[in-house]
């Protein structure tokens, strides 16, 4: 009978095709598996480069907000509480620089100065370690105006650490991850000028049990997705870079400052202890003595208050003027 032949035949091929369809669906998941191994390696390594990059980037911010910190304390503290002293003041003569002009030195800059040194010796005190590096790499990054803003309600303490824990970027350099801060994704895009910084990439979970097919295109896709992610992250270490090396900038022109300013302060305190409180009476030596320290004042006021960054986290364009600026007052001091 040729029935039985025609079914046989046809179970044959059946079970050859369901055999090839097998060989295809093992085909396509070891494709994926290796697609997701590689997606993984991928972003892997970019995450890791991005980690060592914001660890460099924190150190180096935390030790600039804690510098910012003891010179708004004790340089700027120093000099607020000499120049109080003084009385019909009226500073005139040739600034080293038009920026910094002691002509033009205010009593409510003055006063700014009071209450910025009020409180940075207030977080000196109270130990700068206990604000968190969020806290310390926001001093750096914004300056002591924009982070003792609310200040006037509360401790500096507690203000500087309310302040960093709801900016996504500073949360970020605290060590906290975006997913985890509650900010998300769209969080994230605000962390450093519009790079995501901290993606988190599931590509772990691939549902094995559907179609090989199926499995295979979501491969390609978690693999498209962690080379675009690997791109990002890779924007974000060129971005921490350049944060880096502006923030080291600062560091060195604010110690040479500081170091600078010392035996000025010094000179102020003799002239008040020799000559008095009396501008008035003051000779020629000696007011130059008051302008000279109002202008490093005014030159320490500014390296300290210009923001590195700006709200979303991109580098603050007025940074390397002020840089500029100090380096440029050094050569002339």
């Amino acid at each position: 009978m040729v029935l039985p032949f025609i079914l046989g035949a046809a179970a044959l091929g059946a079970g050859l095709f369901g055999a090839k369809k097998g060989v295809d669906a093992y085909s396509d998941n070891s494709k994926a598996k290796d697609l997701q191994r590689d997606a993984q390696a991928v972003y892997e390594r970019a995450e890791n480069k991005l980690k060592s990059s914001r660890q460099v980037t924190t150190e180096t911010l935390e030790h600039l907000g804690q510098l910012k910190l003891e010179v708004w304390d004790t340089q700027l503290g120093r000099f607020v509480k000499l120049y109080e002293q003084l009385k019909n003041v009226e500073l005139t003569g040739q600034a080293n620089t038009d920026e910094f002009n002691a002509a033009n030195f205010t009593r409510d800059e003055l006063a700014q100065m009071r209450d910025i040194a009020l409180k940075a010796h207030e977080v000196v005190v109270g130990g700068a370690g206990a604000v968190g590096a969020g806290a310390l790499a926001g001093i750096a990054s914004y300056g002591g105006v924009m982070m003792f803003a609310s200040a006037s309600t509360g401790t500096a303490i507690s203000t500087l650490a309310g302040a960093a824990a709801t900016n996504a970027t500073l949360a970020w350099f605290g060590g906290g991850s975006i997913a985890a801060g509650g900010f998300g994704m769209a969080g994230g895009m605000a962390v450093l000028g519009g790079i995501v910084a901290g993606p988190v990439l599931a590509v772990g979970g691939m549902l094995m049990a559907a179609k090989a097919s199926e499995n295979l295109a979501k491969a390609r896709s978690y693999k498209v997705e962690a080379d675009n992610m690997a791109k990002e992250m890779e924007k974000a270490i060129s971005v921490l870079d350049a944060i880096t090396k502006v923030a080291t900038k600062f560091d060195e022109v604010i110690m040479r400052l500081s170091t600078a300013m010392t035996p000025v302060l010094d000179g102020l305190e003799s002239t008040i202890l020799a000559a008095g409180t009396d501008f008035v009476k003051y000779n020629q030596s000696q007011k130059h003595q008051v302008y000279l320290t109002v202008q490093f004042a005014q030159v320490l006021k500014l390296l300290l208050e210009t923001p590195l960054l700006t709200k979303d986290g991109a580098l603050d364009e007025s940074s390397n003027k002020a840089l500029k600026q100090g380096q440029s007052f050094l050569g002339q001091s």
